[in-house]
This record gives C-alpha cells, structure tokens and sequence, in this order.
C-alpha cells in the first residue's frame, strides 16, 4: 500500500526553519509594500512577469534563461543567444498569462482552484506561503504544464499573502509532482526560492528608480534633450532596444534612433551589449549587469541624486510619458498596468 503523501503546509517544525519561514515572509512583504508605494510599477511589472515566465519554463525542463525571454518579449534576441525551444510555452502563452495576472478582483482561491481540495479544520492557522506551496504541490501532481507554476503569483494574492499580484514570485520544483520524501526539505527549497525571488525584484525594482532619477538629472542638464527623454522611458518597459526598435516606436530615422541611443550609452543611461559594429542592442545598467553583460560595479554605491525644484518638473514629465507609453501599449493590447 502506498504511502500518504505528505502535507508540506504541516512540516516538522525546527528553528531554522521556523527562521527561514520569517525571513521569506518579511522579503514578500518588503516588495509587495514597495511595489504599492513605487512610480515605476508598470515597468517593474512588465519585467518581472517575463522574469517570471522563464522560471516556470525552466521548470519544465526547458533550457532558456531570463535573458531570452526579455530578448524574444521586446522582440530582439540578443547577440550570442540562440533562440530555444518552449516545448509549446510559447509568448502566446506569456501574452495570456499578463493578462490574467491584471484581472481584477481576484476571485476567492478556492474558486480559483482546478481540482477538488476540501480544506482540513486547521487549514487557517497554518502559514499562508506553506499553503500557498500545499496547493502549488497538488495542481502540480493533477496537471503538468507550466499552469501551476504560473498560478502561483494570483495564488499567493488570493490567499493573501500579497495585497498586490507579484508575477516574479513564481516557484518551479518538479520534486512537488512525486510523492515527497522528504518534507522538510523541500519547504526549506521552496522558502528560499521564493526569498531570492523577492530579494532580486525589490533590487530590480530599485534598480528602476534609480534609473527614473538619473535619466531625469541628464535631462534637467542637456541643453538639447530631443528624443532623449521618449527613449529613456521607453526603456523603462522595453528593456532591450536596437536602433530599428527605438525608430520605429519614436518614429525616427533608423541612423538618428542610433545616435540617439549611443549619446544615451556614453552618458551612463544605457549599455552597449552588442559587441559588433552592426546590428547593435542596448540594455538598461543593472540588466546588463544581472545577464552578465558588464562586470558588477564595485565599491560604494552612487549617492542619490539630491532633490531640487529643476528635476521635480523633469520628472513630472518623465512619468508623463511613461504614462502615455502605456496607454500606446494599452491599445495595443498589451498594457503593463494592474490594480492593488
């Protein structure tokens, strides 16, 4: 007779564990305020989804990495990427996961859920994010696409664990569709996963604020601004940019998108990860970083931008224009904006 397989939303408490569980939550909570506070939501949304996404194909097995979703998403793979198969995961499928991570209200989780589960007498009292795996592990053991992977955002919302719906807390273990051997082991897995998960979007999140203020401070100095300040906020939603991308969407000249991107790399605003003399493709600072691209800066960090009444108006055309990117994409059925 088979063994009953294992509730993990009950593990055989230690105090690390009991650690590991605190910390993650204070690391979900962190990002989920700050992302409630931010005015770089849309663009952090946008990524982190696709961040997301290529978490749960890798736990298909796939063979891709963040970068190659980012690339294929903003419809330009990178140099030195060769394009992988998505064994029937395709952007399509990425394009309807967005949009279901921005309906709203979210319904109760229960009703959200693909299979019967009759929730035990204690099922309240027990930690939300073991819940939350309890739930990933059995719409894992009945359905074995991505979808329980990709549920995990809307669940983690509904059960209320998050006020917002995170698309990067996406947690893919293929242990969660066998008969666990061991319990304890696997949630300590899956608390870490889910901590570093939190941990690289409040930094990437940072990451984009930081890049608001700087292009707002070069805009505030240069005396002919152009096109630079719809580029700037364009690649706060579309990352990866080519000379022929920033033409189209600004409506340019393939030779003035180009200068105009490489005056936006010599200031620091963008990086030149092409490596060619041709066909170039540019990347915020901190992607480029993370895609090892360029080496990790050393040392201090650089001090923030100190406020002053110049860069206030700079910035309130800044966010004007990220504003009305977003309507552009909104048209095109591909808006980056979700409600709390």
């Amino acid at each position: 007779m088979a063994a009953p397989i294992p509730d993990l939303s009950v593990p055989s408490w230690t105090g690390p564990l009991a650690h590991e569980l605190e910390t993650t939550a204070a690391a979900v909570a962190s990002l989920d305020a700050r992302i409630s506070a931010t005015n770089c939501r849309s663009a952090w949304v946008r990524r982190a989804a696709w961040s997301g996404y290529a978490e749960a194909l890798r736990g298909q097995g796939v063979e891709i990495d963040e970068i190659d979703i980012f690339g294929q998403a903003c419809g330009l793979p990178l140099p030195s990427r060769t394009r992988q198969p998505t064994v029937g995961d395709d952007l399509p499928q990425l394009a309807e996961w967005q949009a279901n991570l921005r309906v709203t209200p979210r319904r109760h989780w229960r009703e959200a859920l693909p299979f019967t589960f009759d929730p035990p007498s204690d099922w309240g009292s027990r930690p939300v994010l073991l819940r939350a795996l309890e739930l990933t592990a059995r719409h894992a053991r009945a359905n074995r696409t991505s979808a329980p992977w990709l549920a995990m955002p809307m669940l983690l919302n509904e059960l209320g664990a998050t006020r917002n719906t995170l698309p990067n807390l996406v947690c893919a273990d293929k242990a969660l569709r066998l008969q666990p051997g061991d319990r304890e082991a696997i949630v300590r897995r899956y608390l870490k996963q889910l901590r570093r998960a939190a941990d690289t979007g409040l930094q990437r999140l940072k990451a984009i604020e930081e890049d608001r203020l700087r292009a707002a401070e070069a805009l505030s100095r240069a005396r002919r601004p152009g096109s630079l300040l719809p580029l700037l906020a364009l690649a706060q939603v579309q990352p990866v940019l080519s000379p022929r991308a920033v033409a189209i969407r600004l409506r340019l000249t393939i030779s003035g998108a180009g200068k105009l991107l490489a005056r936006a790399a010599a200031s620091g605003l963008l990086v030149d990860v092409s490596g060619r003399q041709s066909w170039r493709a540019y990347l915020p600072p901190d992607l480029a970083q993370s895609f090892g691209f360029v080496p990790a800066r050393r040392g201090r960090p650089l001090a923030p931008t100190p406020p002053r009444p110049a860069l206030d108006a700079v910035l309130s055309d800044f966010d004007a224009e990220m504003r009305a990117i977003d309507e552009r994409l909104a048209r095109l059925g591909l808006s980056t904006t979700e409600s709390g």
